[in-house]
């Protein structure tokens, strides 16, 4: 989620981070819902959730970057609104989970958190790995 973010510095990066991020989301969601043991491991289940997330996060990301360019929250640093972004989205997808995966009961809270506990270990690791690799795409000052 965050390395779509980063990715979508201009529009017509958004598109295709969005649906990497899509993809790599409900690859995620999938191999979660199999090792939580779930009801529901279907791919499909994940990509559609992926989705969901995908399209309401772009409506999430072009909110933020209005807040950016309109300077609404102008006593807030630029880091401010990668953070805000991060835990909106993480949020979104979390109650996306939530919900999908109701009928698992308590699985569906299992699989919930270790999706995103994945995603935020393998984004984390990618952010560092291009932060070293090529720093002018990651956006974090150095």
């Amino acid at each position: 989620m965050l390395l779509s973010w980063l990715l979508s510095d201009t529009w017509l990066m958004t598109v295709p981070a969005r649906v990497a991020d899509a993809l790599f989301m409900a690859l995620t969601l999938w191999l979660a819902s199999r090792w939580c043991y779930s009801k529901q491991p279907s791919f499909g289940k994940a990509l559609f959730v992926s989705t969901l997330n995908g399209v309401l996060g772009i409506g999430l990301y072009a909110l933020f970057v209005w807040v950016r360019d309109t300077g609404a929250l102008p006593w807030r640093g630029p880091l401010w609104l990668i953070e805000m972004f991060l835990i909106a989205q993480t949020l979104l997808f979390a109650i996306l989970i939530l919900i999908a995966y109701l009928p698992d009961r308590w699985r569906s809270l299992n699989v919930a958190l270790v999706t995103l506990s994945l995603t935020g270990i393998i984004e984390a690791t990618a952010i560092v790995l291009l932060s070293v690799l090529a720093p002018h795409t990651t956006g974090l000052q150095r």
